[in-house]
């Protein structure tokens, strides 16, 4: 079993959607495979192998649409091909790929939660986690921009998913004040006292959504960390109540509901969705139409990736005189294009 046997079989196909991603699983490049549960217009393969290109290094990333049911047989064909250095774990994979790994690194256990692997020179292995510091690098500058510092920011985190864990973890190592709000009140709870007990403080708290309107007045941030590659709820603001079956009514309810919370903020709030789409997503565009400061999910995207290429090549890189900034000015500008 190998990649090659994974695409003939069916038991992957290659990403159709994802702008850059290389198409030939028969080919003899080494490969960094990124898993994804859904296909859908990933940055990570254009960004990857942008940097390849720039690097001149015959190393390819070919993202594959996978079911984590497979996983067994997926990471069969991964120890057992010596093409495979490594990769990325997408939404549906994050949590379930921990099982089959040799090792993960002591925060992405504590996370629970991985979105990078890389094979060791002993073929084993080991899975970390640097979603989280993807993002709070990019909070962390918006927030200076407007001359406020991370640390002390309250930042109200709506959703406590596989991202979500990544990115708490991450803001709360840097100082902020968490209110974790979810549908599902006990996540929310679970997740606080995880991040309490892991920092040894009471700076983090969880509760459902109903308590949104109290929070926000006072927030410096509020981030949807609903992450789904695709989703029937991408009418909604993840601001406003997000019924089921989606009609005209409900969508102008969702809106009228998000656009009330949104008056009640500071006018130096940062509104977050980590939500990538074509088109802005309706949390982002009505607070943007309101005139607050707003954040997708690129940015997040091309921290991540330069954290992950960093962690996988740091020490052919080194040699090679490449830098952490050389690297982000390859993504970023590979993840601004549109083929």
């Amino acid at each position: 079993m190998n990649l090659t046997t994974l695409v003939h079989e069916g038991i992957a196909r290659i990403a159709a959607l994802p702008p850059g991603n290389w198409g030939n699983a028969d080919a003899g490049a080494p490969l960094t495979v990124p898993l994804i549960a859904e296909d859908y217009p990933a940055k990570t393969a254009i960004m990857w192998n942008s940097m390849y290109q720039r690097l001149l290094v015959p190393d390819r990333n070919m993202m594959l649409v996978a079911d984590p049911k497979d996983l067994d047989r997926i990471m069969e064909a991964f120890r057992a091909d010596p093409r495979y250095r490594g990769g990325g774990a997408g939404v549906g994979f994050k949590e379930a790929i921990i099982p089959f790994l040799d090792e993960v690194t002591p925060l992405a256990k504590a996370i629970g939660a991985v979105n990078i692997v890389k094979k060791d020179g002993r073929g084993r292995l080991v899975g970390d986690n640097t979603d989280g510091e993807g993002y709070a690098r990019s909070l962390e500058e918006l927030l200076a921009a407007g001359g406020r510092p991370i640390a002390g920011s309250r930042v109200i985190m709506l959703g406590a998913g596989g991202s979500g864990r990544a990115i708490a973890f991450a803001l709360a190592k840097a100082g902020a004040r968490l209110d974790i709000l979810n549908r599902t009140e006990d996540k929310a709870h679970e997740l606080a006292k995880s991040l309490n007990r892991y920092f040894g403080t009471a700076l983090t708290s969880g509760g459902g959504r109903g308590l949104l309107p109290s929070l926000i007045g006072e927030a410096n941030a509020v981030v949807s960390v609903i992450d789904d590659a695709a989703s029937p709820l991408d009418a909604y603001s993840t601001l406003g109540d997000m019924e089921l079956p989606i009609t005209v009514a409900s969508v102008e309810r969702n809106h009228a509901t998000a656009e009330a919370l949104l008056k009640k903020a500071r006018r130096e709030l940062v509104v977050s969705d980590i939500r990538i789409r074509k088109e802005t997503t309706p949390m982002l565009f009505e607070a943007a139409a309101l005139g607050f400061r707003t954040l997708d999910g690129i940015p997040m995207v091309i921290n991540q990736g330069v954290a992950a290429f960093w962690w996988l090549y740091s020490d052919q890189l080194v040699r090679r005189g490449v830098s952490q900034a050389d690297i982000a000015e390859t993504m970023s500008a590979a993840a601004k294009r549109q083929t």
